[in-house]
Formats: structure tokens, sequence, C-alpha cells
């Protein structure tokens, strides 16, 4: 029997006028008011990513990326906008040697913090794309709520202030991103009984926010702030310029499908849950215990084989040949599942060789990219059309970068740390080029008609994060709010296995003898590592559900 532990601390949320699921209680009501008055799942998806970049400067902003996943239902298409960054033109192995050798630095530092971590945003870019292309509403009326929020202040919350105090250490070093952030020199005080929250000055931010409303995605890449990003790079030895920031362009896509026991589903370009999912279905999930040691170590298993090989073989498809249908196939699925034990993990999982499936020859050689901090966060809506949008933001570390834009309230993101600065590497450093994208979008489908969405934040957690509710929601049979609090694990092939504390004793005692090094988080906890999930789901009545994680800020809600 499943403990108390287990139960969904809120109610369902369901609703056939529409639903919407985020990270934080402000974009949460945004998206939901833009619902109610008429708008589609893609005009509540991009007026809450607005909202979240005021309420959530931590996790997402102006000067981030995304992916986003679409599906129109009047038309059965389903779009993917890939707003992920893209390394500047100047972006060379040669130019993080140099760096290296000028700063007496590591690759992990100057790639983590600072200007070099800076890549081409694109959050701004794709939000725009998605507006023009698909949305109901003007650019204006989704970017107004956000304004006015900024005018008002951005609210520090618990976890904006738990952020700002791991890295003021860091911040010493920036002191525009330290005037915004810990205006008095110290980290703003968590909320509390004894006063309200604290308020830092959103003015700029307001400014910056009322140009893009006005003028799109121009406002950010060809004008005034372009130049200002580009000067501030300047002074202080980045690469993004000015003719980086002119040049770039979202990738808007129809997707390809994939199956999973009969269900389809799309992911906006992540292979990793393509190939866990391809294993798992090689395995009788439904007939097991979703608290029991099988079901656990067959997911860690499998998920741990996805990292293992993305970590060797996955890379920028534009720019190098890599075994992207291969990693994504079921013939290579049913070789990887074959070499797993059900009583005994594989420590550490040994990657695969995807290209006999692909039919061309590579190398095989990678580095595991650095796992990314808190820095993230996820947007799900449907409508009362059928229409579903989800999106992941993000600046990549908590505060991205930490190089703040004078005059403009931006952060710019820090994605470029998920690059190998080595020569030669699948996932290495090289112009225009996209890191290791690890984050699924994932939108799936009965038939024709979209069942739902599930989101997450959380770095490499995300895997984790959007899986184990799918499964509990495909192979358990749970409803949607039960799916999102269900405890999950996360694994990434090397080993270790983060494990929720309310896992059954015995289940984690299992799984130790098996192999499996565990370490045990509470997900309650601020930041408790196993990642965020916001998801909306098909109801058996037709409506929708909404759920996210009552423990993480998230919030669901309905028009």
């Amino acid at each position: 029997m499943i403990t108390s532990h287990t139960t969904p601390r809120r109610a369902e949320i369901r609703s056939a006028a529409g639903v919407v699921a985020t990270g934080h209680p402000v974009s949460a009501e945004t998206g939901c008011r833009v619902l109610a008055d008429g708008g589609n799942a893609v005009d509540a998806v991009i007026a809450a990513a607005f909202a979240s970049f005021v309420v959530e400067p931590g996790q997402c902003g102006i000067g981030g990326h995304g992916r986003m996943s679409i599906h129109l239902a009047r038309d059965n298409r389903t779009i993917g906008i890939d707003h992920f960054i893209r390394a500047p033109a100047g972006a060379t192995p040669e130019a993080y040697a140099e760096a290296l050798r000028r700063r007496g630095s590591d690759a992990q530092a100057i790639q983590h913090t600072g200007v070099l971590s800076v890549g081409i945003p694109g959050a701004i870019a794709g939000l725009c794309e998605a507006q023009r292309r698909f949305a109901t509403r003007p650019l204006a009326a989704l970017v107004a709520p956000a304004i006015a929020l900024a005018r008002d202040g951005l609210v520090v919350d618990q976890r904006m202030a738990l952020q700002v105090t791991q890295r003021a250490r860091d911040l010493r070093g920036f002191p525009d991103a330290a005037a915004l952030l810990m205006p008095d020199g110290l980290p703003p005080p968590a909320p509390s009984w004894a006063g309200p929250s604290a308020r830092l000055d959103g003015t700029d931010l307001a400014r910056t926010l009322e140009r893009i409303a006005a003028t799109g995605a121009a406002a950010f890449y060809d004008g005034p702030i372009a130049a200002t990003i580009a000067a501030t790079m300047r002074a202080h030895g980045g690469l993004l310029t000015s003719a980086d920031l002119a040049a770039y362009r979202p990738h808007v896509f129809e997707q390809p499908t994939f199956a999973y026991r009969g269900m389809r589903y799309v992911t906006a370009g992540d292979l990793i849950a393509v190939e866990a999912l391809n294993i798992l279905e090689r395995f009788d999930l439904p007939g097991t215990d979703p608290l029991g040691p099988a079901a656990r170590h067959l997911f860690a298993e499998a998920l741990g084989q996805a990292f293992a090989d993305a970590f060797v073989h996955a890379g920028d498809p534009v720019h190098l040949a890599t075994p992207l249908d291969g990693l994504a196939s079921k013939a290579y699925a049913a070789e990887r599942a074959a070499a797993i034990d059900p009583a005994r993990a594989r420590v550490p999982v040994p990657p695969g060789d995807p290209w006999p499936q692909q039919r061309r020859e590579g190398p095989a050689e990678g580095a595991r990219p650095l796992p990314p901090f808190a820095g993230t966060t996820q947007i799900c809506a449907a409508d009362r059309d059928g229409n579903v949008a989800a999106l992941i933001t993000s600046l990549g570390s908590a505060f991205g970068s930490l190089v703040a834009v004078p005059g403009t309230g931006i952060l710019l993101g820090n994605a470029m740390q998920w690059f190998d600065p080595r020569p030669g590497r699948f996932n290495s450093v090289g112009p225009g080029r996209m890191p290791l994208y690890a984050a699924p979008v994932l939108i799936a489908f009965e038939g024709d008609r979209a069942l739902g969405a599930v989101v997450g934040s959380g770095g490499y957690r995300i895997q984790t994060g959007v899986l184990q509710p799918l499964l509990g929601l495909l192979d358990h049979g749970l409803a949607a709010q039960a799916a999102i609090e269900h405890p999950r694990l996360h694994s990434e092939g090397d080993g270790q296995v983060d494990i929720d504390v309310r896992v059954p004793p015995a289940t984690r005692a299992a799984l130790a003898a098996m192999g499996h090094r565990l370490r045990v988080l509470d997900p309650a906890a601020l930041g408790g590592g196993l990642g965020r999930t916001s998801l909306v789901w098909r109801d058996p009545d037709g409506g929708w559900q909404a759920a996210a994680e009552a423990w993480s800020g998230g919030t669901a809600g309905i028009a």
C-alpha cells in the first residue's frame, strides 16, 4: 500500500475551458487571465513567460533561451520553436584556450560565470516568433502584465533569496549585477511573518519590456539594447557582438513524432527522453509496482544509458555528423535493453554504439558537460479548442552569467557552460554551434488529439521530472496531480542515483543491494534536487487536468 507520504497534497485542477501550469503562482495567474479573456494556449504561455521573467529572475529572463512545443488542434500540426543559445562567431576553442592562458583560470570557471559564459540569447526571438505565427493576441497585450509587475518591483520570495545568497560570493566580482540583486550590499531577506517581502528595483526592466512590447524582437536584437549588450561584452573581454545578435533566428520546425506503447509524442529536439522511453518500452513496467525496486532499477538503468550515450554521441547536427537517428531508433533501444541486468546495476553505465543504426561512421569521444544550476522554469497550457503549448525557458544557472547589462534590467545567461572547451568532440565549442540539449518539452497524443504536455526545470533533472510523471500517467494510471507528486529518482549513468526520501526504505535497500549508490533527497526542501514539473493532461470526460508541485512554488489554474 502506498504510504501517506505519496498522497497528493493538492486536489485535482480540472476545467473544460482551459488550464495553465507553471513554476510560479503569478505566472500561472497571468496565463489563466489570458485564457479567460479568449486567448489560446500559445497566448497563455507567452504571457506567463514574460511574467516569469519578472517574478522568477533567478530562473529565467530576457537574456536567456529556451524551447517550445505547440500543437495546433485545427490543423493537426505540432511545431517546435528552438530558441536555444548558439555560440558567438568568435567562440572557438582557441579563444577559450587563450582566455585560460591569460586569466590562469580553469575552463569551468570561465564558462560558468562572466562574459565568456554568455552565448547568443534566444528567449525574446522565440517568444516573439511564437506570437507572430501562432498567437491570437497582440504582443503588447501579452507583455503588459509583465511590465506592470516590473514597475511594482521584483518581489523577493524564499527561492530568490536563497539563490542570491548562494551566489553572493560570485556577485562580488560583478558590480552591476550586485547593484541589482543586493542593492545594500547584502542578500535580500527572505519573506517572513515579521514584514512584507523585499522588492528590488524593476524600473529598467520595465522600460526594456516596453520596448519589446512596442517593436518585438527587433528591440532586443537590433537597436540600442543590442548595442548596449555588445558594448558590455567588449568592455569585459566577451565574445558576443552586435553582429551575432542581429544574425540570430529561432528555428521553427514541424516536429517528428516518436512512440511509446502506442502513444505518440514530441520532445522539441531532446533525444535522451526518446532513448530512455524506447528502452523502457521493452519491459513490462505496467506490471510492476511503481514504488518497487524492479521499476526503479529499470528506470535508473534506462535513463543512465540514455545520458551515457548523449554525453558521448550527441552534438549539433547542423555542424557535425551525429548519430541522432541511431540514438532514437527502436533497434538500438532493443540492443541497449538487452544489456540491462534486471538484478544488477551497471556502474558506470557504458555508452553504446548507435552508428550502425545511423548507417554512417563517426567518432565516439566526448565529455560530460557541467551540470546546470537551478536557472530554468517551465510553463504549459491547454485551451478549450484542444491547442496545447509547452515551454522551458532558462538562464542556465541561477541569474545566469551574473553579467548585467547596464540600464536594461537584463541578466545574460551562461549556457556556454554546456560546451566542451576542447576541440574535436561532439560537444566542442565552435562558432554558431548549439551545446548539448537535454530537456524534453513533451507533448503527447492519442490518435490526432493532444493528450497533454509535461515540462520541467532543474538542469538534467528535467528528464526525471518529465519522464517519471509521464510513466505514472501512462503505465500506472495515475491522475495528473498524483503523477506529478509521485516519488522520483534520477540517474545519469555514473552510478549515483538521487532518490526521493519518500521511496519506501525496502525499495531503497534493494536498489543499494543491486549496486546503485543512493543519495536520498527531500523534494519538499527548497532546491530539493529532483527537478520541478508542470503538466496539463486530458481528463477522462474530455476536459483538462493541470498539476504542479506544491513544494516548489508551482501552480496550476483554470481559465
